[in-house]
């Protein structure tokens, strides 16, 4: 049984150090500007899509109390990054482009909101340790996981946010994107002192 485990082990260091240098090479080969653009949206897509994944085995097993990382998950990480990234960027060179945005402003702003509140109704839970969010298993609570989902889910929300350039004159763009920059600048203050005021409050606890 040590035998075969040592056989994959070998195998899949194997096939990620193959991988590996295909990818490092089409990362550092010279590219004319086209081939530069499709490489770039190609990396930064399987970049979210790894790194997604990755967070929510990471998740999963803190919730269901393992801690103990395994050497194929780690190369299988890089495995996605470079097989994504090689593939996305083939398609994009055949004209199939892989883009996350929300057209709709309204959309993004109901999920802005939505993303925020859950965010605070979970740390209410966690704060005051409600029972109907606890993990009997697992080494967080339910609420603490719900709460660093929404934060990674508004670090997704705000980029994808559509650009409204192209609708506006260049005056009413000026005004459009000054209003924006207060109302965001206001949520990014509020919600700064929120989360750091959360994680005082986390600390008090551990060192209490």
């Amino acid at each position: 049984m040590t035998n075969i485990g040592n056989l994959l082990l070998s195998s899949h260091t194997l096939y990620v150090a193959v991988i590996s240098s295909i990818f490092f090479i089409k990362l550092l080969e010279h590219k004319d500007e086209l081939e530069e653009f499709a490489f770039n949206n190609a990396l930064r897509n399987s970049i979210v899509i790894d790194a997604l994944a990755l967070l929510g085995y990471s998740f999963y097993m803190l919730a269901i109390g393992n801690k103990d990382v395994s050497i194929h998950i780690i190369f299988l990480g890089i495995e996605v990054l470079a097989t994504l990234t090689l593939m996305f960027n083939f398609l994009e060179l055949k004209g199939f482009s892989l883009s996350l945005k929300i057209t709709n402003e309204k959309l993004g702003s109901v999920l802005l909101i939505l993303s925020t509140t859950i965010s605070f109704l979970s740390s209410i839970s966690l704060i005051f340790k409600l029972n109907y969010l606890n993990n009997n298993f697992g080494i967080i609570r339910y609420d603490e996981l719900i709460l660093y989902v929404n934060v990674i889910m508004l670090g997704i929300i705000i980029p994808s946010f559509p650009n409204i350039r192209k609708k506006l004159t260049r005056e009413e763009y000026k005004n459009h994107q000054r209003e924006i920059n207060k109302k965001f600048n206001i949520f990014i203050i509020v919600y700064l002192l929120y989360m750091i005021g959360l994680v005082g409050y986390v600390i008090y606890r551990v060192t209490k």
